[in-house]
């Protein structure tokens, strides 16, 4: 009898924890594998490939391919930052904003900021091209 009474405390939980779905795996979290983007006065590409980012200036004086080491995506887009001992950059996607390159005219999905160690803050564009009156 006192073994029971013991026992009626934990019953309850006992009971609780029998009547709960397993917990699910928790999912993957969502990443970037492949974009570019580009931006003029100065020229510059940024690609982002296998949790690489590859930066390349026009005049090729800070050209640099550095390991993804965050990337978050945010209410607007994705940040993506990669640093190493001599190089940085913070890449800034604001998706679905439609941007004109201004040179060509192309319009793609998003417009891109980028922070670069060497060269400061640029503005561009990337993801999706949307139209290119080259093409037409």
């Amino acid at each position: 009898m006192k073994n029971a009474l013991l026992a009626m405390p934990i019953l309850p939980l006992l009971l609780v924890a029998c009547g709960q779905e397993p917990e699910q795996a928790p999912q993957a979290e969502e990443k970037l594998s492949e974009y570019k983007a580009y931006g003029t006065e100065p020229g510059w590409t940024v690609d982002i490939q296998n949790d690489e980012i590859i930066h390349k200036s026009q005049d090729g004086t800070n050209d640099f391919t550095l390991p993804v080491q965050r990337m978050n995506q945010t209410a607007t887009g994705w940040e993506i930052k990669g640093f190493n001992d001599q190089n940085n950059i913070t890449v800034t996607v604001t998706s679905n904003e439609e941007c004109n390159d201004g040179m060509s005219d192309r319009k793609y999905a998003d417009t891109v900021t980028v922070s670069v160690s060497g060269s400061g803050h640029h503005s561009g564009c990337g993801g999706d091209l949307l139209s290119d009156p080259a093409a037409t």
